[in-house]
């Protein structure tokens, strides 16, 4: 093929070219929609796209204090996702606060529970190990009597005998002898269950006879 047949047949495909060019755009004036994407084939297409995502960054368990119930629901809630059990969530101690008046029946209960918990290196239940962080709250219904609440969960754990004296029995013994030298006033500890029949107590003069 000689040059002049070359440069006439690529004349002739440049043309076609532009003519297709020119025909696109001229459907594209009656048609705007023409040259727009087509949203169900462009999600299709991008179906199988992996999507790159940022870091994630960890949560940790809360360490701020936690004073009002939306801020304990809160910290309860981001407890639990992270996987600790519902008797132990506030490992941090941050939903613990006693405040009970001074010279209140309150107030003399919550210093026998912290001289417990001082004597345990905890600063609330939930920091300690098993039976002891069941438990939920400290009382006194009676001068020198000390009352323990222990969460509704007790009495679904099969190592707690809820309906003989068991471990109830024991946690009483515990609290008793790390505080009774301390607050010669208490007289007794009584242990019960949340929502269940289970209460053990056990009594200081009991305890000092069995001591001699």
């Amino acid at each position: 093929m000689n040059k002049r047949a070359k440069r006439i047949i690529g004349n002739i495909s440049v043309g076609a070219f532009l003519a297709g060019v020119l025909g696109i755009l001229a459907v594209n004036h009656f048609d705007p929609d023409f040259l727009k994407n087509d949203a169900e084939l462009t999600a299709e297409a991008n179906a199988g796209t992996p999507i790159v995502q940022g870091p994630i960054v960890p949560q940790t368990l809360p360490t701020a204090r936690a004073t009002t119930p939306a801020e304990i629901d809160s910290a309860r809630q981001i407890a639990l996702d992270l996987g600790r059990s519902e008797a132990t969530w506030d490992k941090n101690c941050v939903s613990w606060n006693p405040s009970g008046a001074e010279g209140s029946p309150q107030g003399w209960a919550d210093k026998v529970a912290a001289s417990w918990l001082d004597s345990a290196g905890a600063g609330c239940p939930d920091a300690m190990t098993w039976p002891y962080y069941y438990i939920e709250s400290f009382d006194s219904n009676a001068p020198g009597r000390l009352r323990i609440t222990m969460e509704q969960a007790a009495a679904a754990d099969p190592q707690i005998f809820t309906d003989t004296p068991g471990d109830l029995e024991f946690i009483a013994e515990e609290v008793l002898d790390a505080t009774h030298k301390k607050f010669k006033d208490l007289e007794s500890v009584h242990v019960v269950v949340d929502g269940h029949s289970a209460a053990s107590t056990v009594e200081a003069k009991d305890r000092r006879e069995a001591a001699r």
